[in-house]
């Protein structure tokens, strides 16, 4: 698979199809919905571009492609890439004094009976359409096939042969003359080759085999998953020996691989060590241009400081759950073991980081705890010094009135408190505005009635 990102690369169309219309409702109705409109705009464009007499210093850059397409090049390079899967281009590669030269040779698009004979492309096209629109395609194309030819039922052939009609002169007939060959080679011409699927598989199997079968995994067991296998490769972007590797926790002598631990393993340490290497760099370059002196603290922060360098995460966690009245959990010490262990953050860093989200929240939430330690990483916090200044100087800013629409904070948007009423400032009001005698005589109605 080959991809340029010079619109100026040069490219010559090598042969010539021929698109009858019968070909190109085949294209449309079929082969569209696997490639997409413009993948099918860029076949029928590069039929087009063969010039039979061009030679390769009249090679035109792609961009003219670009231009005719009115796309991108990536969205020409996928659409290409398509091409070839299914088989309907073939992209090579020519070298000459300069540079080299893409070339592309076009094949014939093949016919329906060949296409729905293909598992591969009718599998997916079930999948693009649906089974209902896939089985009316299918109808609809093998009723046309046996429209155009009605059987022959009951008869036998009684045509006449070439040697009942003709007579050629003494053995031109079993051993044709040099110029009758010579004539042949002349005029022999490649015919159009049918597109084929590219099924050509970049995957080494048999080194996965190899790997798994000092484990006792069969080799069978690898085929049997093949698709799940290549699945997770290409969406990870692991070589055979890398997919091997990050499998082996998920192996537990059963003699089969189980997808799904593979598949959530995979989720969860992807590029760990990559991580924690990039981790460890960016701290590393943050320590370097650490402050030397403690400016800005006071003897609290001084306090919290000398604790958190003196105390391991754990012992810290249980420290200021302690001071709170809480307690510290399971989910949370896996959180900071996990910042530590994966990510490689040093502990001092991560004793501020867990009082910070503490200071936010009653638990260290994982998506606060993350949130943060990225946010200090692009700033380039290293160390627990810097980390507390850092903090200060955000806590400083949202105290600025004049800075409110800069303002960002790791928590949640405030809480609105109802204010409920003081009763104990509230005055009691006795005067109901009716005289003595005026409620003796309302008393009296009431008796009366």
């Amino acid at each position: 698979m080959f991809e340029t990102s010079d619109p100026k690369h040069l490219y010559y169309v090598a042969n010539r199809v021929t698109l009858f219309p019968e070909d190109e409702q085949i294209l449309i109705k079929l082969y569209q919905p696997l490639v997409g409109a413009v993948a099918v705009a860029l076949y029928q464009t590069l039929i087009s571009d063969y010039d039979p007499y061009g030679i390769i210093s009249d090679s035109k850059g792609i961009y003219s492609l670009q231009e005719q397409l009115d796309c991108s090049l990536k969205t020409m390079f996928t659409s290409l890439h398509k091409l070839e899967a299914v088989g309907l281009v073939q992209t090579f590669l020519s070298d000459n004094v300069f540079n080299n030269v893409i070339v592309f040779k076009l094949l014939k698009v093949p016919s329906a009976d060949k296409f729905f004979a293909t598992p591969l492309l009718a599998s997916l096209l079930k999948e693009k359409v649906g089974e209902e629109t896939f089985h009316e395609l299918s109808h609809k194309f093998a009723k046309e096939a046996k429209l155009r030819e009605k059987p022959i039922k009951n008869a036998r052939d009684v045509s006449a042969n070439f040697f009942d009609m003709f007579r050629l002169p003494g053995d031109e007939a079993i051993t044709p003359s040099s110029d009758v060959i010579e004539a042949a080679k002349e005029n022999k011409v490649h015919e159009e080759e049918v597109a084929q699927v590219n099924d050509r598989d970049a995957i080494d199997w048999d080194f996965i085999k190899e790997q798994y079968e000092v484990y006792q995994i069969p080799a069978s067991e690898v085929d049997n998953k093949k698709n799940q296998i290549r699945s997770l490769m290409q969406t990870y972007g692991l070589s055979e020996k890398e997919f091997v590797d990050e499998s082996l926790p998920c192996l537990h002598g059963s003699y089969e691989l189980n997808m799904r631990d593979i598949s959530n393993t995979l989720a969860e340490n992807y590029k760990r060590i990559n991580t924690r290497e990039h981790v460890q760099k960016q701290v590393n370059e943050g320590r370097k241009k650490a402050l030397a002196a403690i400016k800005g603290l006071d003897d609290n922060d001084k306090k919290l400081l000398k604790e958190a360098n003196e105390s391991s995460p754990a012992e810290f966690l249980y420290k200021i759950k302690t001071e709170k009245g809480g307690i510290a959990s399971a989910g949370e010490r896996q959180i900071i073991n996990n910042l530590h262990t994966q990510y490689g953050l040093p502990e001092d860093l991560i004793n501020i980081l867990t009082y910070t989200c503490l200071t936010y929240d009653t638990v260290v939430n994982s998506n606060l705890a993350y949130k943060i330690a990225n946010d200090w990483l692009q700033h380039g916090v290293a160390t627990a010094v810097q980390a507390l200044q850092y903090v200060k100087k955000r806590r400083d800013s949202f105290g600025n009135g004049n800075n409110r629409r800069s303002r960002r904070n790791y928590n949640y948007q405030n809480k609105r408190v109802e204010k409920g009423t003081d009763w104990s400032k509230k005055k009691v009001d006795t005067n109901s505005g009716i005289s003595t005698a005026q409620l003796k005589d309302l008393f009296k109605d009431l008796n009366n009635k």
